[in-house]
């Protein structure tokens, strides 16, 4: 989970004033104990009864707070990548009812020059692997950030090596992982693409960074500057334009045709969440900040029928104790509708625990869930919680109403002592259940850390 720690290191120095630039097949069923206390959460029971469970395939979802019901459902957990410590980025269910995931591996084994390659993976319904491609020029750094559908394949996203520095680039795929078409954007400095968005006729709108000055994966490229870019399905830009925000981290097509970027902006010595409303050429309509004087950050986001944005990220603001979760609606003006700052699922001291969301989704029933990862990376031992010591990462997923109430929220992973788990990214499956993507260091043989697919059907 080294990039959880980065962003930790990162802001523990932005707050002391100084500067940096921001951000072969194993499967698992496990079956959890509900807890009555609200402050509690439940164990993957990875004891002599695991044969039962997998036998079984049987699970229970876990407790739903503010409401104590449990429900039982199945479900399972495949790790897979290579042997070059992979961390996955972002995911989906694709319309074959498999899933895709893209982000970023190392070029070798143990690599200590940090150069890394971009890894596109994708497998079938239950998790096991068809097909990874590997894209990258050898010791130069190259990453993968967002990947979405085409009627007739892929496009995977990031930044790739040339002219000297790490671009923002683009790549098609066909339906087995074959490259049709790639395109390295020519701009300053360093770039990257972050967020993809697929119209109903096929063209593809992106949004990232260029200008900056680091290379490989960033959480937040600060210095740099946003971009929102429309192309055809072969690869020619349409439209480009500016943003007025260090990157672009997110897009979405709006019902009227627009676009929506998610992004940060500085306020003061924190960050503020903040949504740049576009018309359909891309020229910027108004600007949202989110946050306050509360160091918001954004990282996902997900827009409904009516408009209405989602997104979530972390904070510490709002009297959090250290880094927490936040997730917020906003309606189709711009305004905040309601927000739920939310952590520490399993009790341990909230000053030492790190709580980082990175997926949001809305639900079939229209409300809401989200992912992350909890854990520490300080001298504190947290001990007492059945799913694993504080400093052993788990899985977090929060389930909320269309109102912003919690009606769930839950830890995932390998069980105790087995390893780390933190959520990346999650999609609402067609059966109304999630697919999450994690980095794990629990599941998958190839080590030491592999893209994470966590599937949870609802019943």
């Amino acid at each position: 989970m080294k990039k959880l720690l980065y962003l930790f290191l990162i802001f523990t120095l932005i707050f002391c004033s100084s500067e940096s630039s921001v951000e072969p097949l194993e499967i698992d069923n496990f079956q959890e104990e509900e807890y009555e206390e609200s402050e509690e959460e439940e164990e993957y029971e990875e004891s002599e009864e695991e044969e039962e469970y997998e036998e079984s395939e049987e699970w229970d979802k876990g407790t739903t707070y503010y409401d104590t019901s449990s429900t039982s459902s199945t479900g399972w957990y495949m790790g897979q990548g290579t042997d070059r410590e992979e961390h996955v980025h972002e995911g989906m269910q694709t319309l074959d009812g498999g899933f895709i995931a893209i982000g970023h591996h190392w070029e070798k084994e143990e690599d200590p020059t940090g150069f890394t390659d971009m890894i596109i993976l994708k497998t079938d319904s239950k998790g096991n692997e068809l097909w990874q491609t590997i894209v990258g020029t050898p010791n130069k750094f190259d990453v993968g950030y967002a990947v979405n559908e085409l009627s007739d394949g892929y496009v995977a996203s990031g930044g790739l090596y040339k002219d000297g520095f790490q671009k923002s680039a683009i790549v098609k795929l066909d339906f087995n992982g074959n490259i049709i078409w790639q395109k390295i954007f020519t701009h300053d400095g360093v770039g990257g693409i972050r967020g993809i968005e697929v119209l109903d006729n096929d063209e593809i709108v992106v949004t990232g960074y260029k200008e900056g000055d680091e290379e490989g994966f960033l959480f937040i490229s600060d210095g740099s500057k946003g971009f929102i870019t429309k192309m055809s399905t072969t690869g020619e830009v349409i439209w480009d334009k500016d943003l007025s925000a260090m990157q672009g981290t997110k897009v979405k097509q709006t019902s009227q045709g627009g676009f929506v970027v998610g992004s940060v902006e500085w306020v003061d010595v924190g960050l503020n969440a903040s949504m740049h409303y576009l018309d359909s050429n891309g020229n910027t309509l108004s600007t949202k900040l989110f946050g306050g004087n509360n160091n918001v950050q954004l990282f996902d986001m997900d827009i409904t029928s009516n408009d209405y944005v989602v997104f979530t990220g972390h904070t510490t603001g709002y009297q959090t104790a250290n880094w927490d979760c936040i997730v917020m609606l906003i309606d189709d003006q711009g305004n905040e509708v309601w927000k739920n700052i939310f952590g520490n699922p399993r009790g341990y001291d909230p000053k030492y625990i790190l709580d980082e969301c990175y997926g949001v989704r809305e639900t079939l029933d229209g409300g809401f869930v989200v992912t992350g990862g909890t854990g520490d990376h300080s001298d504190y031992f947290g001990t007492g919680h059945p799913n694993g010591t504080s400093d052993d990462w788990k899985v977090l997923l929060s389930e909320f109403d269309k109102d912003g109430n919690m009606t769930s929220i839950n830890v995932f992973g390998g069980g105790f002592d087995k390893g780390n788990d933190a959520g990346e990214f999650i999609d609402v499956t067609s059966d109304g259940g999630y697919i999450i993507f994690s980095d794990t260091d629990s599941k998958g043989s190839k080590g030491p850390n592999n893209f994470g697919f966590l599937y949870i059907k609802n019943p």
